[in-house]
C-alpha cells in the first residue's frame, strides 16, 4: 500500500474512550478534504462492532475495503501472552505500521489512557518519518477543541511546539490574587504543561507571600522571583518574563486581573491560526489579547468604543488585529519582546521621563515611566499589531477589576476611572460559534486599526 497523508488518527482502547473522541473524529469527518479514522483496540477491549455502535454507523463499517475503523485485534491475545508488555508491544507494532501508512499530522487519545497503551504510542508516533504528533486530550477537554479540525493540514503538526508560561505580577493584593489564580486552576489546558512564574517586588506582605506558598500549579514547574530593592510597576513587568526561544510565549497577569475558562483556548487556536501554520504570514503580529477594550485610551478625549458595531458591515464577531497593546491579559511573542527589552533599555535606563518618541494626538505623550507606554511607541514606530478577541458586550478571555495600585487611583493620576468602562464579562462557554463561519477568519480577513481605532479595515471587501 502507498503511503498516505491524513490529518489525524484518533486512538480508543476502550469504548468509553471511543464515546470520548467520538464529538472529535465526526468533526475532522464533517469538513471537506479532512481525513480522520478512528483506531480501537479490538475484542474484549473495545470490538469494532461494539465502537461503530457508538459511532452511530453500520457494524457492517467493520467489513468494508474503504476503512473508517481500524481494528487491531488486541483482545485477541490468549493464554500466557496477556501481560502488560504483550499489550505493550502488539499496540506499538500495529500504531507503527499504520502511522508509516497514513502518516497523520495528529495521532489523538484520550490523556488518561492506560500508561503502557500511551507508551506504546508515543513510541509508535516517535518513530514516525512524517514527525506524527501525539496529542493527549484530557476528556473534558475534547468538545472544547473541536476547531482543531478547522486548522489548515499544515498547522496540526505544530500542535506541541509552542511553550507558554503564565506570569504574574503581584504584591499586596492577597485577595485579588487569590481570585487570579482560582480562574487560572478553572481554565482548559489540553494537557500541555504551562509554567507559572510570580514575580514580587521587595515590599511584598506576608499574605501574598503565604497565598504563593500555599498555591499548588499541576500543570507545570512554578517560579518565584522576588526582588531585594524596591523596583516599582515598570521594573517588575518588562523583567517578569524573558524567552528562552523562538517558540517560548509568555502571557504577563497583574493581580488584579481574572480570566475565563477558555483563555487558553483562544491562545492556542489564534498561535496555530496565525503563527505556526506555515502558509500565513503576519510579522507584524506581536501579542494575543485576552481582552476587548471599550475606550480609546490613547485619545484624549478617551471616548467609547464597541468593537461589535464598528466592525458590523464585516462580521460583528471578527477578530481584529489593532497597534495598540492590552496590558489587561496579553500573550508575547518572543521576538517582539526581545525588540522590546533592548528598546526598554535604550529609552527606560537613559532617562525615562524625557520623550523624544511623540506620537501624534496621543495621551501617551504625557505618560511618564509607563512600561506600556514605551510598547506602544515602539509598536507605533514599528508598525506592529495585536490580536484582539470581539464578542457581544466585549465579552473577553480576561477582565480588570481596577482595583488601586502604582496607576489606578494613585495620588499623581488625576484621571478617574469609571469601572463601568473596564470590567467587562468573561467568555463562559465555547466561544467557536460566534467567530465568523464559526471558526479563525482566514489571516488576510482580519481587519487592521491604527492606534486610535481609525481608517477602513483591511480587506473588509472582500467578507
Amino acid at each position: 500500500m502507498y503511503p498516505q497523508k491524513i490529518d489525524a488518527l484518533l486512538y480508543a482502547h476502550t469504548l468509553s474512550e471511543v464515546r470520548a473522541l467520538a464529538p472529535l473524529l465526526m468533526k475532522f469527518r464533517s469538513i471537506a478534504h479532512r481525513k480522520a479514522y478512528i483506531v480501537v483496540s479490538g475484542d474484549k477491549f473495545c470490538a469494532c462492532e461494539d465502537a461503530a455502535v457508538v459511532l452511530n454507523w453500520p457494524k457492517s463499517v467493520c467489513k468494508e475495503r474503504l476503512f473508517k475503523i481500524f481494528d487491531l485485534g488486541i483482545g485477541a491475545i490468549s493464554g500466557a501472552s496477556k501481560s502488560e508488555v504483550s499489550i505493550l508491544q502488539a499496540v506499538y507494532s500495529s500504531m507503527k505500521g499504520l502511522v508509516r501508512i497514513y502518516n497523520p499530522s495528529l495521532v489523538i487519545t484520550v490523556a488518561d489512557i492506560d500508561q503502557n497503551v500511551k507508551s506504546a504510542l508515543t513510541m509508535a508516533t516517535e518513530s514516525s518519518m512524517n514527525s506524527s504528533v501525539l496529542v493527549p486530550l484530557p476528556r473534558n477537554s475534547i468538545g472544547k477543541v473541536l476547531w482543531m479540525a478547522d486548522l489548515r493540514p499544515s498547522a496540526l503538526p505544530n500542535w506541541n511546539k509552542m511553550k507558554i508560561s503564565v506570569n504574574i505580577i503581584t504584591q499586596n493584593r492577597a485577595t485579588s490574587l487569590q481570585r487570579l489564580l482560582k480562574s487560572l486552576q478553572n481554565a482548559y489546558y489540553l494537557g500541555d504543561e504551562v509554567s507559572l512564574s510570580f514575580n514580587m517586588d521587595s515590599g511584598v506582605d506576608d499574605v501574598t507571600l503565604k497565598t504563593i506558598d500555599s498555591f499548588n500549579w499541576p500543570h507545570g514547574p512554578t517560579t518565584v522571583r522576588r526582588r531585594i530593592v524596591q523596583g516599582g510597576l515598570i521594573r517588575a513587568v518588562s523583567e517578569s518574563w524573558y524567552p528562552s526561544s523562538d517558540d517560548d510565549f509568555g502571557l504577563l497577569l497583574e493581580d488584579d486581573i481574572e480570566v475565563s475558562p477558555y483563555y487558553y483556548l483562544w491562545i492556542k487556536y489564534a498561535l496555530l491560526a496565525y503563527r505556526y501554520d506555515p502558509q500565513v504570514s503576519i510579522p507584524e503580529l506581536s501579542s494575543i489579547s485576552l481582552y476587548t477594550p471599550r475606550l480609546i485610551e490613547v485619545a484624549k478625549e478617551r471616548p467609547k468604543w464597541n468593537a461589535t458595531q464598528f466592525f458590523e458591515a464585516i462580521h460583528p464577531n471578527t477578530p481584529y488585529l489593532h497597534q495598540l497593546p492590552c496590558s489587561w491579559g496579553a500573550l508575547f511573542f518572543p521576538k517582539h519582546w526581545r525588540e522590546f527589552y533592548a528598546y526598554m533599555n535604550a529609552r527606560y535606563t537613559e532617562d525615562p521621563k524625557s520623550n523624544p518618541v511623540q506620537v501624534p494626538r496621543s495621551r501617551t505623550n504625557g505618560w511618564q515611566a509607563s512600561w506600556k507606554k514605551f510598547l506602544i511607541d515602539m509598536m507605533y514606530l514599528r508598525g506592529y499589531v495585536s490580536l484582539y478577541p470581539n464578542f457581544p458586550n466585549q465579552t473577553s478571555f480576561s477582565t480588570n477589576h481596577m482595583e488601586p495600585g502604582a496607576h489606578i487611583s494613585a495620588k499623581e493620576n488625576a484621571v478617574k476611572h469609571d469601572k463601568r468602562d473596564y470590567e467587562v464579562p468573561l467568555v463562559g462557554e465555547e466561544f467557536t460559534a460566534m467567530l465568523p463561519a464559526g471558526r479563525m477568519p482566514a489571516a488576510g480577513r482580519l481587519p487592521v486599526l491604527d492606534l486610535f481605532r481609525t481608517g477602513l479595515p483591511r480587506g473588509c471587501s472582500r467578507f
